[in-house]
């Protein structure tokens, strides 16, 4: 778009002793904000609505596991239907995910139903959910894939039968949330005012079918009404979605300007985690790096408030990857860093990212040993994490070592590796890659 990134405003104000803050090393240390914000008295999620508690907690996966392990298939589809409701799935993607339960209705119509077709549609259409609640709260969740899974571990009868109803299988909402339904009017979770949230809705609609210019018009409008009645968290809401979409489309000084907006209307630390992480972004891929390495331990300060272990240890690799782009040692503090925070979670393409980020590191320092090594975590974590493409890549990474070192037997093993999960991939420019660094083995 020809803009100067130089030329754009800085940051809002962040104490310098926050830059090193990691929830993780903190002994119950309480943090003040730094920055001025309007209306801080106010404790409204505003648009919050979105952020809900997941129908199905942990506790289910124990509950599924006691007595009369029977199931029918009609009790399933009932609460996926009214868990896509529930969740305020958008329309595209409640046609796509119809899509797969449509598939599964005809299955079991049959004399005999496929169960290997039903099981596979079910997990895909879990996955839509999934990755639309992923999106939603800016954070990995496989929640319905999960409850999916517990499922199959049961005895389900996959003829239909909506009158053979198993009451342990009921999908019951957390207490917690329960009670923050009978106490909506002095601390909601969703905006009261019912005009507000029709028009918040209506613009995301717009933004999920890719239409920027309405959706920013709507979004306007939202704005219009929830300034009206004072409402500054989900003006912050608000602003957040429309600094995506002009980060979509690469106009990037009104992005920032919208993220900062965000970021001055709200005491949720989670808007501050995704609007701060968001004008990081910017900042890095424009080169700009004192700004970006300021958002990036902002983003680690306020992910440590709600213990976004795998925010924080992105963050963190970021920054190690702008010092490592600098040649400069302290890299390596934040790397260590970054791996003991995503070593505490279950998150393996986290680990895999900074591992793999770690060995780039080590190669370009010309450390190839701890490079390898660092490869060889990141490839185990990958194929852990079903991303073959990846394991793919640093596979090649690792054989590229080799090739430098004149290893060739070890190059072409490490090589081969690297086809087998390119195939998986379907990824033909990489499986190309690979094939011809063989051929030059040959």
């Amino acid at each position: 778009m020809g803009l100067n990134l130089n030329s754009i405003y800085q940051r809002p104000y962040i104490a310098d002793k926050q830059r090193y803050r990691v929830k993780k090393e903190e002994d119950n240390a309480k943090t003040h904000e730094q920055t001025n914000q309007t209306n801080e008295n106010t404790r409204s999620k505003g648009l919050e609505y979105l952020d809900y508690n997941t129908p199905y907690p942990n506790e289910v996966a124990t509950a599924l596991a006691q007595r009369n392990p029977n199931i029918n298939i009609a009790q399933i589809l009932k609460d996926f239907k009214n868990t896509a409701i529930a969740i305020g799935t958008p329309d595209d993607l409640k046609e796509e995910v119809g899509g797969y339960l449509a598939l599964i209705e005809k299955q079991i119509t049959k004399e005999t139903p496929n169960s290997k077709l039903i099981k596979s549609n079910l997990k895909n259409a879990a996955s839509i959910l999934d990755n639309y609640i992923s999106a939603t709260l800016n954070k990995d969740s496989k929640v319905v894939e999960n409850w999916v899974d517990a499922l199959f571990l049961q005895q389900i009868d996959f003829k239909y039968n909506e009158n053979d109803v198993n009451p342990q299988f009921l999908v019951k909402f957390p207490e917690e949330t329960v009670k923050k339904e009978e106490t909506e009017q002095k601390n909601p979770l969703i905006p009261q005012d019912t005009e507000l949230k029709k028009l918040f809705i209506k613009a995301k609609k717009m933004s999920y079918a890719n239409k920027p210019k309405e959706a920013i018009e709507a979004f306007q409008t939202a704005l219009n009404r929830a300034n009206e009645i004072e409402d500054t968290e989900t003006q912050s809401k608000i602003f957040l979605e429309v600094g995506k979409i002009y980060d979509d489309y690469d106009y990037l000084a009104h992005a920032l300007k919208s993220y900062n907006q965000s970021v001055q209307r709200t005491k949720d630390y989670n808007i501050k985690t995704r609007a701060h992480y968001s004008m990081a972004e910017i900042y890095n891929d424009a080169n700009q790096v004192e700004p970006a390495i300021d958002h990036y331990f902002s983003t680690v300060s306020y992910a440590g408030e709600t213990e976004n272990l795998t925010v924080q240890s992105k963050s963190l690799t970021k920054i190690a990857n702008i010092y490592s782009d600098m040649y400069e040692q302290e890299a390596f503090n934040y790397f260590e860093t970054a791996d003991s925070i995503a070593d505490e979670t279950d998150n393996a393409k986290i680990k895999g990212y900074v591992s793999a980020s770690l060995g780039d590191a080590y190669d370009k320092f010309g450390d190839t040993q701890e490079a390898l090594k660092a490869y060889s975590k990141a490839v185990k974590n990958y194929i852990d994490a079903d991303s073959p493409q990846k394991a793919a890549q640093y596979y090649l990474n690792a054989a590229e070592i080799m090739l430098d070192y004149k290893n060739d037997i070890k190059a072409k093993s490490l090589l081969e590796k690297a086809a087998k999960y390119a195939k998986k991939s379907n990824n033909s420019a990489l499986l190309t890659e690979i094939n011809n660094s063989l051929i030059g083995i040959s």
